[in-house]
């Protein structure tokens, strides 16, 4: 059986972030992202809410290669996991929620582990054509589901939820009518005040009733269920004709000015890409207070200090904005933050810099083996195999098992 080398998606690390976040101010946190689809006999529209603490969103286009299907993705512009979700050529829309709870799953024997090296969103746009697929490929791979569950829907108009209740893996169908996933676990009646939660029932009653999907009532329910919270605010909501193939995006929660995009169109532009801040040239309100006093990931800050000031300046910012607190913390600062940074100094090749982030990382998170590695193959871009052997050395004292770097080391002590 082979092992599992998927990028798991932020948007599970960054929601269960904002759980830690709510908790700590005494919040419930049951609404963190929202999806829903509305279908007929003749069409389908698929809307989501994506509810983040990152102001950068961006979409990036990728046409087909003949093996794999051309498609759009949705998420942020930053170094360490960008993509949060998309809808491909065929008319196949994915994206995730995460749980409001842990769901016990476990990796099954019985299925297959799923090796691959890129990212999980963009692997099942390219290779997932409709639900009855995806349906076939949570049965046969292992998927992570211990705080997540995916939603998918298509063109032949069915949507479907994987869940995990209680270790057992739970796929909720629909085939017509409408259907809402929010962060609470719909199978299980026993789990108290989880489900149905206020989203979702906001959401249930403007669709009860409307049988015909269109854009301005997937609007409707999206501007009803946005979040506008200093914790955590929809920071783009997107929706998808998966019939027609387009796709109608709107900006922090402002659902009255929208960009659209044709997907054949696009795609036969090449690979194209766009941030939110191009296509929206004025900013609402709501976007500006949650910048200056809203809570904030802290890897442009960081980034911003070192790039005007240096490292030793970054590193004293970097206490500075852990210190920086009002009644709630003013900047996240967790490994991939920082990791980001040091990624983003990789692709401007700016090895120094980056090795300097990488050992900001190792100080402030000395148990984590991918810190460790993360400096290793920085100092391998300075060809310093020296350095590079030492900390790949450290990261396997953290991570014993790791089969990669045992590879990794054998291959440079032979060298």
């Amino acid at each position: 059986m082979r092992t599992i080398t998927i990028k798991l998606s932020i948007a599970c690390t960054l929601m269960l972030v904002s759980l830690d976040i709510i908790k700590a101010q005494e919040f419930q946190q049951d609404e963190s992202c929202f999806f829903t689809s509305v279908a007929d006999s003749k069409s389908i529209f698929v809307g989501i809410n994506e509810d983040n603490l990152d102001l950068r969103p961006k979409i990036w286009f990728f046409p087909g290669t003949g093996k794999t299907f051309g498609r759009i993705l949705w998420g942020f512009d930053r170094g360490v996991f960008p993509f949060q979700g998309g809808m491909n050529e065929r008319g196949l829309m994915v994206d995730l929620n995460t749980t409001a709870a842990y769901t016990g799953w476990k990796e099954d024997p019985k299925k297959l582990n799923l090796d691959i090296s890129g990212d999980l969103f963009d692997y099942l746009l390219s290779n997932i054509a409709t639900v009855d697929e995806a349906i076939d490929f949570f049965n046969k791979y292992n998927i992570d589901l211990s705080g997540q569950m995916w939603v998918f829907a298509d063109a032949n108009r069915k949507s479907v939820i994987f869940e995990v209740v209680n270790g057992q893996l739970k796929v909720l169908k629909k085939d017509l009518g409408y259907q809402i996933c929010t962060n609470n676990v719909q199978s299980a009646s026993d789990i108290p005040n989880t489900y149905p939660c206020d989203r979702w029932r906001i959401a249930d009653q403007i669709l009860k009733g409307q049988n015909v999907p269109s854009v301005d009532l997937i609007r409707r329910v999206l501007s009803a269920t946005s979040a506008q919270f200093y914790f955590i605010a929809t920071d783009y909501s997107a929706i998808c004709d998966l019939v027609k193939k387009k796709i109608y995006l709107y900006y922090f929660h402002n659902f009255e000015e929208v960009v659209v995009f044709d997907l054949k169109n696009e795609l036969a532009k090449g690979g194209t890409s766009y941030t939110f801040q191009e296509l929206f040239k004025i900013k609402p309100y709501s976007f500006v207070t949650h910048r200056n006093i809203g809570v904030n990931w802290g890897d442009q800050r960081l980034k911003q200090v070192i790039d005007e000031q240096g490292i030793e300046e970054g590193i004293k910012e970097l206490q500075r904005m852990k210190d920086a607190k009002r009644t709630y913390e003013k900047y996240i600062i967790q490994e991939w933050v920082i990791k980001s940074v040091g990624i983003q100094y990789l692709e401007e090749k700016k090895y120094d810099k980056a090795i300097e982030v990488f050992k900001l990382n190792v100080q402030e998170y000395p148990e984590s083996a991918t810190v460790y590695s993360d400096l290793a193959e920085a100092y391998m871009k300075t060809n310093d195999k020296g350095n590079a052997l030492q900390y790949f050395k450290k990261a396997l004292e953290k991570d014993p098992d790791n089969e990669d770097l045992k590879l990794i080391i054998e291959r440079l002590e032979n060298k």
